[in-house]
């Protein structure tokens, strides 16, 4: 099988690589990284994964809101230091019909010396109806010397016109000895590496993030819950769902954590119990769609946090 390089170098070898493009994998895989280095191939002849400038280069992604980017811009002016939860709790929904817009007037443009203009959308499936909609006309009638890119973690969510349109590239996880290597590099010294390589699940992006959010000691707290109905203390069990939903890469690791727990146990039981793989299977489906409703449509992440560990904890019993 082609690697991700060797896809796009041939593609490019037979004068195919115009037209769109579905990047695909989980969170932190490093599909933003090989869209970078293909940029950069595609426009200066180097594989390198610096981002720099470049006019023939485009990225539409859910960025800060107008609002927070006015307020940023305040707090600078006046010497202050941006918090840091601001630049991820002001960023916008979903891309909008307008973002895409944007996208096509500037793939309509001529680039310069008759290279590739390129537009990358991070990520596909944030698109609302309309801008998914108006990208499937962009795709059916692309521009000459046009490359689109599309990043996505849940195909899914996109429209199945968008996806068979697309030439896609997977982006692989890593195997655990080859995640092993890479955390020893970054993270030398560190205890309990094997364990943050298990967690991460092959995504070096996860791992990053559960390192640099104290991820293990959440995982191990998240972990005390599962157990029967009775031994579960309420008032900790409130203390800790409190803890989790006011910070959102603390929330984005609970329910990493807690669904993959989920789906390991899932599996592990199939054989043996069969009856209990059923019904934490019913838990999995229930909880993967108050998460969704979370994100969009505003449910309590507090009540999401109890509601998903006492479900658990209710089969369990």
């Amino acid at each position: 099988m082609q690697t991700a390089q060797e896809q796009i170098k041939s593609a490019l070898k037979n004068a195919k690589v115009s037209g769109s493009w579905l990047i695909t994998g989980p969170f932190g895989v490093g599909k933003k990284t090989f869209a970078r280095s293909l940029c950069s191939f595609l426009t200066t002849g180097h594989w390198t994964e610096t981002q720099d400038f470049n006019p023939n280069v485009k990225w539409i992604e859910c960025d800060l809101t107008e609002e927070a980017k006015k307020e940023i811009q305040k707090m600078i002016l006046a010497g202050k230091e941006v918090e840091s939860n601001t630049k991820t709790t002001a960023k916008k929904k979903e891309i909008t019909v307008d973002d895409i817009r944007e996208g096509i007037k500037f793939l309509s443009l001529k680039s310069n010396l008759n290279e590739y203009r390129i537009l990358v959308i991070s990520l596909a499936e944030d698109m609302n109806v309309n801008a998914a909609n108006a990208l499937l006309k962009m795709l059916e009638e692309p521009f000459p010397r046009s490359v689109i890119l599309l990043l996505c973690q849940n195909t899914g969510k996109l429209l199945p016109t968008i996806a068979s349109r697309c030439r896609k590239i997977q982006i692989p996880r890593l195997s655990f000895s080859d995640m092993m290597k890479k955390l020893e590099e970054k993270f030398p010294g560190v205890p309990h590496l094997d364990l943050l390589a298990e967690l991460s699940n092959g995504s070096i992006g996860l791992a990053i993030k559960i390192q640099e959010n104290d991820g293990l000691k959440l995982y191990q707290k998240m972990s005390s819950f599962f157990v029967p109905m009775h031994r579960i203390d309420i008032q900790v069990l409130n203390d800790f769902a409190d803890f989790v939903y006011k910070d959102d890469n603390i929330y984005f690791l609970f329910q990493t954590f807690l669904l993959n727990w989920l789906s390991q146990k899932i599996k592990e039981e199939f054989e043996s119990n069969p009856d209990l793989s059923e019904r934490l299977l019913d838990v999995y489906d229930n909880v993967t769609s108050v998460f969704a409703n979370v994100s969009t449509i505003y449910l309590d992440k507090r009540q999401s946090v109890m509601n998903s560990i006492l479900s658990i904890s209710e089969v369990l019993s």
